[in-house]
This record gives structure tokens, sequence and C-alpha cells, in this order.
């Protein structure tokens, strides 16, 4: 069973894939309620990622202006594209979410690298004409299940010495390992961990609580966080980057973001 976050990332992915999708596919694909789909849609809107639709929902994607600021997506993009390409030369990096690669080539579409990734997706978000990035698929045969390629191709990991890896996991469970469904995501994600330079591990700050459902975990070597501020005790030792934490709670019915 998805919790409310899993399911929201879920959401967007296959949106972002997509580009619509309607309320009872989302339902019968989660196992869930149509009246939970329906609150899940609901607070997506109110964050700016969809518009819903009779029926479903459409993708926002973002447009790159100051009016993205205030979507937790945008803000997390944003960081990374501060603080890890502080300069001019180009930086080969692993991306394994689609939905991520989008909102930060789109923020900057500039941005001095080259992408590297196991996870067709990414190329499809990234293949509009607007990005300068070069994009490279690395693996062979598509596993349908996790939507990822088998994992084959560690020796030219190995010779490319990404800069960085940037890793959205749905859960990180411990300080040490994230939490991925699949087991070929994970064998993607600790293949790049191990042979970039540097690991971060981004998303809000809910995939750190412990998911004991969460399968399949890949430990992360030299990684950093880049979440929300409010991160659990247990992570505190983790080099990190934060963005303010926005409590549901505080929001009225009226505002428009709610994280």
């Amino acid at each position: 069973m998805y919790v409310a976050h899993e399911r929201r990332a879920y959401i967007l992915r296959l949106l972002e894939q997509r580009g619509s999708i309607r309320s009872s596919e989302l339902a019968r694909e989660l196992g869930v309620t149509d009246e939970t789909v329906r609150t899940d849609l609901a607070a997506m809107q109110r964050q700016g990622l969809l518009r819903r639709v009779h029926g479903g929902a459409k993708y926002i994607p973002p447009t790159g202006g100051a009016e993205d600021g205030a979507r937790l997506d945008c803000q997390l993009a944003d960081l990374v594209a501060e603080h890890f390409f502080k300069d001019t030369a180009t930086q080969d990096v692993y991306l394994d979410d689609a939905a991520f690669a989008l909102v930060l080539l789109t923020r900057h579409p500039q941005l001095p690298c080259r992408v590297f990734t196991a996870n067709p997706a990414v190329l499809h978000a990234l293949s509009p004409a607007r990005f300068t990035q070069e994009v490279f698929l690395l693996g062979s045969r598509l596993d349908r299940e996790s939507g990822f390629l088998e994992a084959g191709a560690e020796a030219v990991m190995a010779q490319l010495k990404p800069g960085l890896a940037l890793l959205c996991p749905p859960a990180m469970p411990s300080a040490h390992h994230a939490a991925y469904r699949h087991r070929l995501h994970a064998t993607w994600a600790k293949q790049a961990s191990a042979h970039a330079a540097r690991t971060l591990v981004i998303g809000p700050a809910a995939i750190l609580a412990p998911n004991p459902e969460a399968d399949f975990p890949a430990a992360l070597h030299r990684h950093s966080l880049v979440t929300e501020e409010n991160i659990p005790r247990a992570y505190s030792g983790i080099p990190r980057l934060t963005v303010p934490y926005i409590d549901p709670a505080e929001l009225g019915r009226g505002d428009r973001f709610n994280y």
C-alpha cells in the first residue's frame, strides 16, 4: 500500500509520461478508493503540479519562470543547480527520475551537464529541442515492471565516473539506504552512487521517515540530502541542503500551495 507522498510521486511520474490520466485508472493502479485519488489530485493541484479536469487530471510542467518558485520540486531543483553547478565546466550527471529531470532543466536550461540514465522516461522528458544537454541511455532490455533498462553497463558507469548521481527514491528508511519498489531501480542507484563523485538524494522530508513496506534498499555512498528542513533526527549527521518546510496545518483552504 502506498502512503500519501508515494502515491503523489507516482501520480506525478505518470502524468509527466502520459500528459493526462483518468481518476478511475489511478484508483485501479494504486489500489485505493476514488475518494483517495480525488484528495491526492486536489492537493497536487494546490501545489501547481496538475490541473484537474472532468474525470481526471492533466500535468502542468514548470515554465522556468518565477511563478514556479513556490513549488517544492522547483525549490529543490534550484538548490541543486545553485550549489553543484558553480562553474561552467560540463560535468556528467546520472539522473534516475524523469519528473525531476524535467523540472531541473526547465528551470535551468543552460545547466552545463551531460545526462546519463537507465530510465527511458528521462530521455522522453528531455527530448524537446529547447534543452541543450546531451542525454545518454545506459543498459539493454527494458524491464516493463520497473520501467528501467536492465543493468548491464556497470563497466561503463565505472569508466564514466559521473560527477553527480541525482537520485529521487520513494523512501529512505535509514541514513545510508534508499528504498525502491523494484530491484532493478535499486541496482542502478547503487551502481551510480558507488561510481559518482557525489550522490544527492532529492525529495520531500517525508521520504526520510521509516517505511517498513519499502523493498530493495540500496546503500548510498558519499551522499547528501536535498530536502525540507524538518528532517528526522536520525539524518542530522548527513550533509544536506534544505528549503523551508511548510506545515499543511498552517495553510488555509484558499492557499494555492500545500506541501
